[in-house]
């Protein structure tokens, strides 16, 4: 629920900053444009660029305030959407969000390079890190939304892929599948854009989970671990929900006495 704001929150954000600027603070809070000299701030088009920076920035403000309005709208049921829909809406919405930002920071900043008030030798600096930062954010959203792979073998299990974990048999204690994962109060360390769900969190009642889950998989498995054989991270409960029932059948078959506390 918290990401259906974050559009409304980032537009909030860059709606502010294209008007922060002023012709009377500019002197002051414009990088670069503070450190010209006299003669050169007095010829640098200094109203041509405020227009153009909060032209910009409303654009991205506005284009993050619709987005953030359907959103709203298609989660509570104003939109007629199919599983399948809701679905992939669910999966592209915080990707769109991320690269309508950070690719138009990107494109803003390499576009106007030559107008922006900063050294030359400088104006190529800004679009380099934020390429780097959206070919991070790509690799993470793939990473992320990427389903976990999960091996049954003699020692135990062996989840691969982002947050990967090891799970000998001698501290399992049960295992069960659940039609949905706790409710969630906040992230602790891990991944999670609407869509899928990795890492460590903690939930409303208190406790610590690791979740390797996605929205569209029900049932889903989970493992319980033998509690007080040593920190959190190594014994809360996991969620799985990639072909949940098959695992959880082959679990059994390895295992048949992770069903006896059921």
């Amino acid at each position: 629920m918290e990401l259906l704001f974050l559009p409304f929150f980032l537009a909030a954000v860059f709606g502010a900053l294209g008007r922060l600027i002023t012709p009377a603070n500019a002197g002051t809070w414009l990088n670069g444009y503070n450190t010209m000299s006299a003669e050169d701030q007095a010829r640098f088009d200094l109203q041509g660029y405020l227009k153009l920076h909060r032209r910009f920035f409303d654009g991205l403000a506005w284009g993050l305030f619709l987005g953030g309005l359907v959103g709203v709208l298609i989660h509570n049921g104003f939109f007629e959407l199919s599983e399948t829909g809701l679905d992939r809406f669910r999966r592209w919405s915080a990707p769109v969000t991320l690269y309508w930002t950070l690719g138009g920071l990107t494109w803003f900043t390499w576009t106007y390079r030559d107008r922006l008030p900063s050294p030359r030798g400088l104006r190529y600096l800004a679009p380099g890190i934020l390429t780097g930062a959206l070919i991070l954010v790509s690799v993470l959203m793939w990473a992320g939304d990427r389903p976990s792979t999960l091996e049954v073998t003699d020692q135990g299990l062996h989840i691969e892929g982002m947050y990967s974990t090891d799970l000998p048999w001698e501290q399992i204690t049960a295992v069960d599948t659940v039609a949905e994962i706790p409710p969630i109060r906040f992230k602790v360390n891990g991944f999670a854009d609407g869509y899928s769900a990795k890492g460590y969190f903690k939930t409303k009642s208190g406790t610590k989970v690791k979740l390797f889950v996605r929205n569209n998989e029900k049932p889903i498995l989970r493992i319980q671990r033998r509690p007080g054989s040593g920190p959190s991270n190594q014994t809360c409960d996991l969620y799985y929900s990639t072909d949940a029932v098959l695992h959880y059948r082959r679990i059994l078959q390895k295992q048949p006495r992770l069903a006896k506390d059921l």
